[in-house]
């Protein structure tokens, strides 16, 4: 299974939030798509990385080609200061919010004891947030981020 929370910071610089690469590319540079998004499935014994989107019949191959270039881009370059900084803030604010309230917090403890990760797993995820750097989000991106590895499934 992909490296946690490792390969959440990478997804989200892919296609996790509005200011991904895939939106900004597929969604508001190409206008291919009104959404698109990645995100990690994880099992106990696998994990799958999903990108999802509904498009045009006409616009669906370009759009394939298009994920496959960003997957590249994120292998062969590594990710600027001022967009790793804003994923950060992203995904402290999303974790702030998740802990707003009695029932996010015991949502979460339960999520801990169900899923058997460490009590410092919250810790840990933000401590990694904070000082991933762009060369472990490349190599991340040339071990995940393969093409081969990737099953495309359309539905027309």
């Amino acid at each position: 299974p992909p490296r946690l929370p490792e390969s959440a910071v990478l997804n989200n610089v892919f296609g996790g939030f509005f200011g991904s690469r895939l939106m900004t590319n597929i969604r508001e540079d190409k206008g291919y798509t009104y959404g698109i998004y990645s995100y990690l499935e994880n099992h106990i014994q696998q994990s799958a990385w999903v990108i999802s989107t509904d498009a045009g019949r006409d616009v669906c191959e370009a759009a394939v080609v298009e994920i496959y270039k960003e997957m590249e881009d994120l292998r062969n370059e590594p990710v600027d200061a001022e967009e790793l900084s804003l994923v950060r803030n992203y995904m402290m604010g999303s974790i702030l919010g998740d802990l707003d309230g009695p029932f996010h917090i015991i949502n979460r403890w339960k999520n801990i004891i169900l899923n058997g990760v460490p009590e410092t797993y919250f810790e840990d995820q933000m401590r990694t947030i904070r000082s991933i750097s762009a060369e472990e989000l490349q190599a991340l991106a040339n071990k995940y981020l393969v093409a081969d590895n990737f099953y495309e499934l359309v539905v027309v």
